[in-house]
């Protein structure tokens, strides 16, 4: 941004908050937005931070500053941008990385300036294979009085190695560990040894051959 574009800029600021735009004010701010075009974004960018709701506690007249102009003119381009994808070159489809790089910034540049509408990202339709619809449709059902396990899964994580008192449920009140899960205590820490209830239980259940 040019001086004179910045007095140009400080008279649109000037129409809002009547401040005296001077020779010096003009300097600075050419410097502030040194890189800035002054396009329609950035006379939008003043207009919408006067035009912006009060914040919570924010008392006073407001003061526009070149950091303000900044943030609000990238959020500007921004909302224009929304959700995009890199656009497909049908002309060129190998194209090298250094070419596709190029062309993408040179495409988000015309959508920030209007140029251009965004692709929106689109979700994708269709349910999952039915395997896997039915796969899903497995997970948690208890068929049996035991969590559900596929036929084999059991004896393959060792189930038949694990200590007789886990092979059951704790039937002790406060406690009722699941199969293959250890013993509480009140607190719900792990208990070292099963409960008298349990280690009585499958006793009994095996006839006493544990």
């Amino acid at each position: 941004m040019t001086p004179d574009e910045a007095a140009r800029l400080l008279a649109a600021c000037a129409a809002f908050d009547n401040r005296q735009p001077s020779e010096m004010a003009k300097q600075a701010w050419a410097a502030a937005l040194r890189g800035v075009p002054l396009d329609d974004d950035t006379f939008e960018a003043v207009a919408r931070y006067y035009s912006a709701p009060a914040a919570p506690g924010e008392t006073g007249r407001r003061w526009v500053e070149p950091h303000h102009v900044v943030s609000t003119r990238q959020k500007i381009r921004e909302e224009r941008l929304g959700t995009t994808i890199p656009a497909y070159n049908p002309t060129d489809p190998n194209e090298d990385a250094h070419t596709f790089v190029n062309r993408r910034r040179a495409q988000l540049h015309a959508i920030a300036d209007g140029l251009e509408q965004p692709i929106p990202v689109q979700a994708l339709t269709g349910g999952p294979h039915p395997r896997v619809a039915q796969a899903l449709g497995n997970v948690g059902q208890m068929p049996t009085d035991e969590p559900y396990m596929p036929e084999g899964f059991r004896e393959s994580i060792g189930m038949a190695a694990a200590p007789p008192e886990l092979r059951i449920p704790c039937p002790k009140n406060g406690c009722h560990a699941l199969i293959r899960q250890p013993c509480k205590t009140p607190h719900g820490r792990r208990r070292a040894q099963p409960h008298q209830a349990r280690t009585d239980a499958v006793h009994a259940t095996t006839g006493g051959a544990a």
